[in-house]
């Protein structure tokens, strides 16, 4: 796990700033390479977290024994063991046991071939010398972030906005208005765009390649992977049978992602995911799984949020983890808040809970750590899950539910408020959404989903959108921030097929939440989780920011419709303080704007 960056110019980028901002993503080594290449200047650098190989064998950027490849990885591939099997009987020999010498192998003999073999969390380039060309590829879900810019003499690509901003590019940043506009209603950008006009994230599942011989041409890019459009009836394969599936799959999901050599732990919530993914590890481990939970300090409990500590000690009980409760104060969150919006790279309303949890895990001195990320959106956790079932079961075969429009049914549904009755903060700046009719390109449907039931076209929506643009993109952004891996074992691509293929009802039963999960993980869990109802994870925000100073900037550097907005949000939130969204989201995005005040320059 670490942060990359990959130049093309006519002229090399200073590596001193760049490494220097990639250095909280990979803090254990760093490296460079770089090469005159089409009347300019090719740039690999690298900043690396060592969790496989510790060794020096596992520096980047790597190269190939033969001098013609050269790698930069982000991420971590889980099939590594298998694909160095393989490629090791047709008698090749790995020098290192790093997953990265894996990859710089398997291109060198499959080419572009290796993507879709792969399952992990990933973005890479990879140089291959002989041919001339840059190859890069982002992981089926874009749980690892890749960006690129390509400007009219040159491209760069980058695990972050702020390391861009560190190589001086793009040469005169401007604000994209659309982007702005989706973080108002939706909380967060939806990819692929960024706040920076002309930068955009690399679409997850996708590969690009670029010529040398043909710089001016740009990228050719192209999908490696699709989530399955084809499922199995309940003819085909039963409930038992089923049952018995997922619970094989989830177990080899784990026994995957545990692949480390450092000590691998557990972000432990006080739900039904964390719970069976401690479980499992704890099955798997020969010492205790370390886990980590957040609470909250008396004070703030009186604003309605829920304390899932005793929840969460439940099950580090049953289980025996070396188990440590994070409890956040208000001064703490002030205090941190400025260090918050620098590390989530680009503003959201999400993440800060993951911020601090990954703040103390990594403090006491954790660098793997897995989620329950996933769990929701796979085996039909939220609430909309349950209010599509129901539609769908009182229309016709064939009727009003594969003749609307996935936003028309999502607002018939009551998306905005049921989806996101779990008190997240995005949930809070969702409620303009409706009213202004937008509809980002994550809920949007591939013609082949259509002749999919409600339920699993939701999973796909909620899959490419929410999870995608928000919780993964964010998750990942403030983990790396404090030099921690999150691996989200739900997501598994082995799994992911099994459920997308699996009939809707088998995820549904009246008082049941994730019934396939709980029969998955029967006779494994504590009985106090298994009853539990699902709640979703709150925190105190509006009790917060009665202690936060004004924001940095004024609504007028904006310019526009935006000090008229954010006068309403504040007059909102200081007359009712539980209307606190908009608000919250101008600290955040104030506080961002700040650290780029070149943006703010080119709207003056």
């Amino acid at each position: 796990m670490c942060g990359l960056f990959a130049q093309w110019g006519f002229a090399p980028v200073p590596p001193g700033p760049v490494l220097t901002t990639l250095r909280s993503r990979g803090p254990d080594d760093q490296g460079l390479w770089q090469q005159p290449v089409a009347d300019g200047w090719l740039q690999l650098l690298h900043s690396r977290l060592a969790i496989q190989d510790l060794t020096p064998a596992g520096h980047q950027p790597m190269r190939s024994p033969d001098g013609r490849f050269v790698i930069v990885f982000n991420g971590e591939i889980y099939n590594a063991p298998e694909l160095r099997e393989q490629l090791q009987q047709s008698g090749l020999r790995f020098r290192s046991h790093s997953d990265t010498e894996v990859l710089l192998a398997g291109f060198a003999r499959w080419g572009a071939e290796l993507f879709p073999r792969l399952n992990g969390i990933f973005a890479l380039a990879i140089w291959d010398d002989g041919r001339q060309e840059l190859s890069l590829a982002r992981d089926r879900f874009g749980v690892k972030p890749l960006l690129w810019w390509r400007g009219p003499t040159g491209w760069a690509v980058a695990s972050e906005l702020s390391v861009l901003r560190a190589a001086g590019l793009p040469p005169r940043p401007r604000l994209d208005h659309q982007a702005l506009e989706q973080f108002w209603q939706w909380g967060a950008v939806q990819a692929p765009l960024t706040l920076v006009a002309g930068v955009e994230s690399v679409p997850a599942g996708h590969w690009a390649r670029w010529q040398a011989s043909r710089p001016a041409a740009g990228w050719q890019l192209q999908p490696f992977t699709s989530l399955p459009s084809v499922g199995y009836s309940p003819d085909d394969f039963s409930y038992g049978e089923a049952v018995d599936a997922v619970a094989s799959a989830l177990a080899r999901a784990v026994d995957r992602q545990m692949l480390a050599d450092v000590p691998v732990g557990a972000f432990l919530s006080g739900g039904l995911d964390s719970a069976a993914l401690v479980a499992l590890m704890t099955a798997r481990s020969t010492t205790p799984v370390r886990s980590f939970s957040l609470g909250f300090a008396p004070e703030d409990l009186s604003c309605g949020v829920v304390d899932e500590r005793s929840l969460a000690a439940c099950t580090a009980r049953h289980f025996g983890t070396e188990h440590r409760e994070v409890v956040l104060s208000r001064a703490e969150v002030v205090e941190g808040l400025a260090e918050f919006c620098d590390a989530i790279d680009q503003p959201s309303v999400d993440g800060l809970n993951t911020f601090l949890v990954a703040r103390a895990a990594r403090a006491q001195g954790l660098t793997v750590a897995v989620s329950g990320l996933g769990g929701d959106e796979l085996f039909a956790g939220y609430p909309i899950f349950q209010r599509a079932w129901r539609f769908q079961s009182q229309t016709p075969a064939g009727g009003a539910w594969r003749g609307l429009l996935p936003w028309r049914l999502l607002q018939r549904l009551g998306w905005e408020h049921c989806r996101f009755a779990q008190g997240s903060v995005a949930a809070l700046a969702a409620q303009r959404r409706l009213q202004r009719g937008c509809e980002p390109a994550g809920l949007q449907l591939l013609p082949e989903e259509r002749g999919l039931d409600g339920v699993a076209q939701l999973s796909r929506l909620e899959l490419r959108g929410y999870m995608a643009s928000t919780l993964l993109r964010d998750t990942d952004a403030v983990t790396m921030h404090h030099g921690l891996e999150l691996r989200v074992p739900f997501l598994d691509n082995d799994l992911v097929d099994l459920l997308l293929r699996l009939p809707s009802a088998y995820k549904l039963s009246p008082g049941r939440t994730k019934p396939l999960l709980l029969d998955a993980m029967a006779g494994q869990l504590p009985e106090l989780i298994q009853q539990a109802p699902k709640r979703g994870f709150e925190l105190p925000l509006a009790r917060w920011l009665q202690t936060l100073e004004d924001p940095p900037l004024a609504a007028e550097a904006l310019g526009g419709p935006w000090p008229g907005r954010i006068q309403r949000a504040r007059r909102r939130y200081h007359s009712r303080p539980h209307r606190f969204h908009g608000w919250w989201q101008w600290q955040v995005l104030s506080r961002w704007l700040a650290g780029w005040p070149q943006l703010l320059e080119a709207e003056s």
